[in-house]
């Protein structure tokens, strides 16, 4: 199941300071640029039926819309210095607000022209993108139409051929299950606004997910982002692969998810065919719990790579350690503070493959990072935050999580230089079998946890199907995978006509 086609991470849908958020401009792309493929900074443009909010509250809209009017020609210009071709692509992008037809992400396709333009009616925005060659894609969908929930009945999927289901709104797959719409004033979700009403009211739309996220932090973990396939690391191979709905979101760690059916990309609309052969791969940073297959809003297979029996041949492909840090006093205790990090992870006996960095979004600090520094194969050095200020949820921690290719006899050391200072060193055997939690000082300080391995069956998962036409004018096929902790990926669907 592979093509000459490269899976690219990325978030086109993220603010800072240059509106009514947190965060410089130049920190967005510093932390961007270390974590992602992609990205667009998508200022707040407008807001047309913006209501009258108590206390006036509705002024940070007004005086935010001002700010982005006066330093739009700072964010094109920033745009264009930060694009590198096949290392880093941008995107100049805005957001446009609307009580009555929903909020857009709009994204220019280049470099070209790129004004900062205004509408009061979606038709005219979707006008403005034909011409401009733009997309514009509905985001926070779920909501209540009228309550800046998406208007479908003026979906126009020429210039919207993904939806974004999932940011840190939540997630608008399904009006039940996880991701709930908590963390603001509209309200939960309402059914006809989700992911699995639309694609059965006909519309044949990708999926994405991105951050939305209001502290400047671009790719922030468990926010959402967007995989995608795509010939080059471009502003044209990004666009074409948007455009063509070769698209999945994930709701946290980076699930690689490649869904065909006979031969055929997530995304695309094929003719009518009897026989229909299905076959999907999910790659995940953590057991996968399940992998679901579902026609017409209906799971017709399923598979669970937890069950997989797990032999000392296991070994003979790389494993998974994650690495969690965080927790600390509780709220109760009156001890706010911001824990800074300072350690490193070292490797006798194998070799560090790969390593993949799950950092949040708070508390917001101008000058913090979360970075990582590769040493050697054998050794990395971590720097970070973390806080009970300013969470998502209640979600204190961050986390590194290490591929490592060794025996179960070979060592690994935790040195932790801040807070305290400490080292611990760990056979892989025994993180086999069992986590291990240590303390970096006496009662209500922080901990560090490294996970209870993972082993290659675990974290990776097939699924095969073969499947007929059912005599509908249209079926759909999407793919849903499960992590163990929580985290999923969705693809988008593929229709066969009947």
């Amino acid at each position: 199941m592979s093509d000459a086609k490269h899976l690219y991470w990325g978030d086109i849908h993220n603010h800072n300071e240059i509106g009514y958020a947190k965060g410089s401009l130049e920190r967005s792309y510093d932390i961007a640029k270390r974590g992602l493929d992609y990205f667009a900074f998508t200022a707040h443009s407008r807001w047309h039926d913006l209501p009258k909010m108590p206390q006036d509250k509705h002024l940070k809209w007004v005086k935010g819309f001002e700010l982005v009017r006066k330093q739009w020609p700072r964010v094109e210009k920033m745009a264009a210095e930060n694009y590198r071709p096949g290392r880093f692509v941008t995107f100049v992008a805005y957001e446009w607000h609307s009580s009555r037809f929903g909020d857009y992400c709009l994204i220019y396709p280049d470099g070209g022209e790129t004004p900062l333009k205004t509408f009061d009616d979606v038709k005219d925005l979707q006008a403005y993108a034909r011409q401009a060659g733009a997309l514009i894609i509905p985001h926070h969908p779920a909501y209540l139409a009228g309550w800046r929930g998406a208007a479908f009945e003026h979906l126009d999927t020429g210039v919207s051929p993904v939806v974004e289901f999932y940011s840190e709104h939540g997630g608008a797959r399904s009006d039940r299950g996880p991701f709930p719409y908590l963390r603001h004033s509209m309200g939960g979700r309402w059914t006809p606004n989700t992911m699995r009403s639309l694609l059965a009211s006909g519309a044949r739309v990708g999926v994405v997910a991105s951050t939305d996220d209001h502290l400047g932090y671009p790719g922030a973990y468990q926010e959402g982002l967007t995989g995608l396939y795509a010939d080059a690391l471009t502003r044209e191979g990004i666009f074409e692969a948007l455009r063509a709905r070769r698209t999945f979101a994930v709701t946290g760690d980076r699930i690689a998810l490649d869904f065909r059916l006979s031969g055929h990309r997530m995304g695309e609309a094929i003719p009518a065919t009897d026989r229909r052969e299905i076959e999907v791969t999910a790659t995940g940073w953590d057991e996968i719990d399940r992998i679901e297959l579902a026609r017409n809003n209906r799971v017709i297979a399923r598979v669970f790579p937890t069950d997989e029996p797990v032999g000392d041949g296991c070994w003979d492909e790389p494993v998974l350690c994650r690495v969690e840090f965080g927790w600390g006093p509780w709220g109760d205790l009156n001890m706010a503070r911001v824990c800074d990090w300072d350690f490193e992870v070292a490797l006798d006996g194998g070799q560090i493959v790969d390593v993949l960095g799950c950092f949040r979004s708070g508390p917001f600090d101008e000058n913090r990072r979360n970075i990582i520094t590769r040493r050697s194969d054998a050794r990395w050095h971590v720097r970070s935050y973390t806080s009970r200020i300013q969470p998502l949820g209640d979600l204190v921690t961050n986390a590194v999580v290490l591929k490592l290719s060794a025996k179960p006899d070979a060592k690994l050391s935790l040195s932790v230089n801040l807070p305290g200072g400490m080292k611990r060193t760990m056979r892989l055997s025994d993180l086999g079998r069992s986590s291990d939690v240590a303390f970096t000082g006496p009662f209500s300080s922080e901990s560090i946890l490294c996970h209870r391995l993972v082993l290659a069956p675990r974290y990776r998962g097939t699924l095969s199907f073969r499947d007929r036409a059912t005599g509908k004018s249209t079926d759909w096929y999407d793919v849903r995978v499960v992590q163990a902790n929580g985290d999923e990926a969705w693809s988008s669907p593929i229709w066969v006509e009947g």
